[in-house]
């Protein structure tokens, strides 16, 4: 075989390799645009939003699966990951506040690398979920959302690994720590306000008579 021909072909496979790369990367923006906006929804408390966008985005994460059958490199290169982890935060955050079955990382055909690091990004939505029964005066539910981050986050430091096989995960156990402490210190801050402001009712009530 001349060299001419060699160079052809993989010329040929080339192309072909490039163009799922492409495609990849579309399917990959589609997924972490769809997750995030399934999340937003989740907290606004759109149903049909969220249904529509994680719909979406699992028909585009199954569309990259299909093409990482003959390319099984861009499922842990590229943006693949990245899109693998906002799909699982934003599936575990829908069973988070939903009160669901936390779904596993092959329910949602996802690795496990990236379904660790979506669900320590899932603990920081819940404090804001508990930020927002705070402002309801649904204390029970933000209790529950706290009780939920630091359940995450014992569940994740048990977990020591360097950032060569789960990247950030370390940095972000920090975080997820840091905001247990904070969302617990909001928590305390908003129910001793509830106490107090029962106080001076009753006082204000006892007053009258």
């Amino acid at each position: 075989m001349g060299l001419d021909k060699i160079v052809s072909d993989m010329d040929g496979i080339l192309k072909a390799k490039d163009e799922k790369r492409e495609k990849v990367i579309a399917y990959s923006r589609e997924i972490i645009r769809r997750s995030g906006s399934a999340v937003l929804a989740i907290h606004k408390k759109d149903d049909e939003g969220v249904r529509e966008n994680l719909d979406a985005a699992r028909a585009a994460l199954e569309s990259s699966l299909e093409i990482c059958k003959e390319q099984p490199e861009y499922y842990f290169t590229g943006p693949l990951p990245q899109a693998f982890q906002e799909y699982a935060e934003a599936a575990v955050v829908l069973a988070l506040v939903k009160k669901r079955r936390i779904p596993a990382p092959q329910d949602l055909k996802v690795p496990v690398e990236s379904y660790i690091t979506g669900l320590a990004d899932a603990a920081g939505e819940m404090r804001r979920y508990a930020l927002d029964s705070l402002r309801r005066d649904d204390f029970e539910e933000a209790e529950r959302a706290l009780g939920v981050m630091d359940e995450v986050y014992t569940a994740l430091k048990s977990l020591d690994y360097p950032r060569a096989v789960v990247p950030n995960l370390r940095r972000k156990v920090d975080i997820i720590r840091k905001l247990v402490e904070e969302t617990r210190g909001d928590v305390t801050l908003a129910h001793q306000g509830r106490l107090i402001r029962g106080s001076i009712g009753r006082a204000l009530k006892k007053g009258r008579k």
